[in-house]
C-alpha cells in the first residue's frame, strides 16, 4: 500500500469516527442551532490564524532535500494567511461582534488542537504536521458541499458561509499539494508513522474542539485575552 493510500485509509477510519459526535449528527439531523454554527466560526478564527504559523514552523524544523518542494510549500503558506479573516467576517454576518471575538481567547479544546501539532513540529518529528493538513484539507473536500446545504437548511445565509466555499473550492488543490509533500518529504517508516499520528491526533482533537463548542460556558471564556506582564 503506498503512502497516500495508508493515509486515505487512517482518515477515513477517523472521519468516520469524528461523524458520530453530537455536533455532527446534529448538523446532520438539522438540529443545529446557528449559535453553534457561529462557535465553529469562532474557534476556527483562533485555529486558521496559528496555521500559517505553524506551517512556517514545519519548514523551519523540517530535515529535507527538497527545496523544490519546500520553495512550493512556502507558497502554499502564504495563500493560508487572511483565511481566519474570512471566518470571522462570517460570524460577523450572522449577528456576532467580530472585535470581541479578537479580544477573547479560544477555548481550551481549540487550543488543544493548536498545541498538540506545534509540540509534534518541534519535539517529535516535524512530518506529523502534514497529517495535520491532511486532515484539515481532506474534510471540505469530503464533506464541505454536505456541509453547507445542512446550514441553509437550518437558516445560514449563503453569505455566512464563506469561509467553507473557499475551502470547498480550493483545498481539492492543496490536497494534490500534500500528496506531493507525502512522496517528497517521507523517507522512511519513522516518518510514515509520525505522519499518521499527527492525522489521527488531528483528527480526535478537532472532534474535541467541536465537543467543546456545544459544551461551552460563558462563564469560563476569559472576556479579553490577558495582556503581556510587563517585563522590570
Amino acid at each position: 500500500m503506498d503512502v497516500a493510500a495508508q493515509l486515505d485509509s487512517a482518515w477515513q477510519k477517523e472521519f468516520e469516527r469524528m461523524m458520530q459526535g453530537d455536533y455532527f449528527r446534529r448538523l446532520a439531523s438539522d438540529r443545529l442551532e446557528i449559535r453553534y454554527y457561529m462557535g465553529f466560526l469562532r474557534e476556527t478564527f483562533f485555529n486558521a490564524a496559528c496555521n500559517p504559523k505553524n506551517m512556517a514552523l514545519f519548514i523551519a524544523h523540517l530535515d529535507s532535500d527538497r527545496p523544490d518542494l519546500e520553495a512550493k510549500f512556502l507558497k502554499h503558506t502564504a495563500m493560508e494567511i487572511g483565511h481566519d479573516a474570512l471566518a470571522l467576517e462570517d460570524y460577523g454576518k450572522l449577528g456576532g461582534d467580530p472585535e470581541a471575538v479578537r479580544r477573547s481567547l479560544p477555548l481550551p479544546t481549540t487550543e488543544a488542537m493548536a498545541a498538540f501539532i506545534t509540540f509534534q513540529i518541534q519535539h517529535r518529528n516535524p512530518l506529523s504536521y502534514l497529517g495535520y493538513l491532511y486532515h484539515l484539507e481532506a474534510l471540505p473536500v469530503h464533506f464541505g458541499p454536505e456541509v453547507i446545504e445542512s446550514l441553509l437548511r437550518i437558516g445560514v445565509p449563503l453569505e455566512a458561509t464563506t469561509f467553507l466555499r473557499e475551502h470547498a473550492e480550493a483545498d481539492p488543490v492543496h490536497l494534490k499539494w500534500n500528496r506531493e509533500y507525502l512522496e517528497g518529504f517521507i523517507r522512511n517508516e519513522k516518518d510514515l508513522e509520525a505522519v499518521l499520528y499527527g492525522l489521527r491526533g488531528t483528527c480526535r482533537l478537532h472532534a474535541g474542539m467541536f465537543q467543546g463548542i456545544l459544551e461551552d460556558a460563558e462563564d469560563w471564556r476569559p472576556a479579553a485575552a490577558p495582556k503581556a506582564v510587563a517585563r522590570l
